[in-house]
């Protein structure tokens, strides 16, 4: 792999800033502490971005936000992406029908980024904003590779390569196998789900080290945080219920997550909007459907 260019690779740096926090603006200092640029090269990367109409500066605060071009930008993806149009209108049919908030990813490079939020106004959203990233990084993710070919599945059941435990890899493989087997993700409220997705707020404002956020994923890493079994008389506090929008080619490419209150909620409950959620989902998509095992 060739090296990036290092201004590059900082001016889309800034980007991400900006757009994870759209109601906030930045001085230079926000900027050089969240990118980890040092200020002479970060301000004049910033005068080129203005240059090119990427960034806007208030001249009295002195601070920086993204400009209206990114919003053509963003238009114009939209438009070689019909898919979208289908991924937003189930994302808000279903926080429509279900009450409860909705978000919907897509994969980013090594991220996941949040595309488009849909809540009823009395729920405030709590997961991840429009234009956050979070890492693509095992147990994060699951939903991405689980129909990936061999090598992405592999890359991401190790991600440490040969330092990562056969046990470790063991796990995650078998959480792909049963993500594949049931069509969707359920992924359980735990101390550590809760602590990583506190920790994303902070990250958001203040940066977070990748040693920490490293010791964050490994105490979530524990098969994905999905039960082994759904029974439909059993009871559980689940955090979000996931489901998968491929494109033509059998691709994943955007992830609709129904975050569920902190009250339980019965198996053949979950079972049924799971199976439910797949097939809003798998509407209107040309390729082989999802077959999953009680789902007939």
């Amino acid at each position: 792999m060739s090296r990036p260019a290092l201004s590059a690779l900082r001016a889309l740096e800034i980007i991400d800033v900006m757009a994870g926090q759209p109601s906030e603006k930045f001085t230079l200092s926000d900027i050089v502490r969240l990118t980890g640029t040092n200020a002479a090269s970060c301000h004049a990367i910033l005068n080129v971005m203005m240059q090119r109409g990427y960034l806007l500066r208030d001249p009295e605060r002195k601070t920086y936000r993204l400009a209206p071009v990114m919003v053509a930008i963003g238009e114009a993806a939209a438009r070689h992406d019909p898919l979208l149009a289908q991924a937003k209108r189930v994302a808000a049919d279903w926080a429509e029908r279900s009450e409860r908030e909705v978000v919907l990813t897509a994969r980013a490079g090594e991220d996941i980024i949040g595309v488009a939020g849909f809540a009823p106004a009395r729920i405030p959203n709590t997961s991840v904003r429009v234009g956050q990233r979070v890492p693509l990084r095992a147990p994060l993710g699951g939903l991405f590779f689980a129909w990936a070919d061999a090598d992405e599945q592999a890359g991401w059941c190790s991600p440490d390569d040969d330092e990562t435990p056969f046990a470790v890899r063991a796990a995650h493989e078998a959480a792909l196998a049963l993500l594949r087997e049931r069509g969707f993700l359920v992924s359980l409220r735990t101390v550590e789900h809760g602590a990583f997705t506190r920790q994303l707020v902070q990250a958001q404002d203040e940066g977070l080290a990748e040693s920490r956020l490293a010791v964050l994923l490994a105490a979530m890493d524990n098969g994905l945080y999905q039960p082994s079994e759904i029974e439909p008389e059993a009871e559980y506090r689940v955090q979000t219920l996931s489901a998968p929008i491929f494109d033509r080619h059998g691709r994943v490419l955007y992830n609709v997550g129904v975050v569920y209150p902190a009250e339980p909620v019965s198996g053949e409950d979950l079972l049924q909007e799971g199976y439910a959620l797949v097939e809003a989902c798998n509407a209107g998509w040309a390729g082989e459907r999802i077959i999953r095992k009680g789902a007939e």
